[in-house]
């Protein structure tokens, strides 16, 4: 088991990460004086696989609980569903010192901690993520959020929660094309951040990613870069911005496919991110060699690498680009972009030209 202490402005909670760590939850709400009901909040897919064990340790341990079941999918973001989980908190009287249980993916995760933040003006919440996309990346950080029809995430607030257990035994039921969704977004950390982090997992393959000793330590060290991004920048007002890397393409092919099945969030950060390389290209930073590099290591793992490669969807360049100016990046009228100066090294930069952009996008869907 490891541990990390995230220290944010004051505001500290641990980061726990091992196998069958139930009872490190049934510690924390012991330590902490827990003598009401705890609220857990999850999806329909979830609750099937992981739901009854929790249960079972809970009862055992006389805690009391209340469950939600949503749908699953990134469409369940959304104001109906932030409002279902903020007047199903309330008719349950949860009070500011409880606490609130999100067990599933980033999408419960995000959802949960939107509702926790306004319910009271804040109560406690405690992250399981059930996904490896969720534990390296988005129940850390306190992001909040759910989508607009404008855009992804453009809805939300910052909210940090009392702990996170990363159980990488929730890991084992998911599927290939899940596993990887996620692993996404801990390559891309190390993309922007730690070239020696890649050196290790481009050694790998799939079945090596899947090691439990692997998974562990690619979850630890993705979630320390994370962490250590938002303790030199907790609202995104400079570096942690790094951590947007593949994701300004990303939430436009998102929302302009209408989050659908088609396009897993990691795939389309994957794709993001080759389209961010090709613009690091464009200004001469990353390397040829470098490169190829990254896009070989994606192409072993079999992810889609081009907008043209994504099922029963049609893209314009106009419309993606209409979508970005909505960003959350926006600033002063003009979009932000993370590119590549090396493995290891993500740079801001706010100056592209989108005639640049326009022309990637263009030959992506054509390709």
């Amino acid at each position: 088991m490891k541990i990390i202490n995230a220290n944010y402005n004051g505001f500290t909670h641990d980061i726990i990460i091992g196998n069958k760590i139930f009872d490190q939850l049934i510690l924390y709400l012991s330590n902490n004086e827990f003598r009401s009901k705890l609220c857990i909040i999850t999806d329909k897919n979830v609750a099937h696989l992981h739901l009854s064990s929790l249960l079972i340790e809970l009862s055992a341990s006389k805690i009391k609980t209340e469950v939600l079941i949503l749908n699953p999918g990134e469409r369940t973001k959304s104001w109906y569903n932030l409002k279902k989980i903020v007047e199903w908190l309330i008719s349950n009287k949860v009070e500011r010192n409880d606490y609130v249980l999100s067990l599933g993916g980033g999408v419960i995760g995000d959802l949960t901690g939107f509702a926790t933040s306004i319910v009271r003006r804040g109560i406690n919440i405690i992250h399981m993520p059930t996904t490896l996309l969720a534990q390296v990346d988005s129940s850390i950080g306190g992001k909040t959020g759910i989508n607009s029809l404008k855009g992804k995430n453009l809805i939300g607030t910052f909210h940090h929660p009392s702990l996170i257990l990363s159980d990488i035994s929730f890991l084992r039921t998911l599927k290939r094309r899940e596993f990887l969704s996620g692993y996404a977004e801990a390559v891309k950390k190390a993309l922007i951040k730690d070239n020696d982090f890649f050196s290790w997992l481009e050694q790998m393959d799939y079945r090596g990613l899947r090691e439990e000793n692997n998974i562990v330590k690619i979850i630890y060290k993705s979630s320390k870069i994370k962490v250590k991004l938002v303790q030199q920048d907790e609202k995104e007002k400079g570096q942690r911005a790094l951590l947007n890397f593949g994701h300004t393409f990303a939430h436009a092919l998102e929302s302009a496919n209408n989050y659908s099945n088609n396009l897993l969030h990691g795939e389309a950060v994957i794709i993001g991110c080759c389209l961010a390389l090709k613009l690091s290209r464009e200004y001469d930073l990353i390397t040829t060699k470098e490169h190829k590099r990254v896009i070989n290591h994606f192409k072993k793992l079999n992810y889609i690498t081009e907008i043209n490669h994504i099922k029963s969807s049609t893209f314009n360049a106009k419309n993606l680009i209409d979508i970005m100016q909505q960003d959350k990046k926006v600033h002063n009228k003009k979009l932000n972009f993370i590119l590549l100066k090396r493995i290891g090294k993500g740079i801001i930069s706010t100056n592209v030209n989108m005639n640049k952009v326009k022309k990637i996008l263009t030959n992506s869907i054509n390709v």
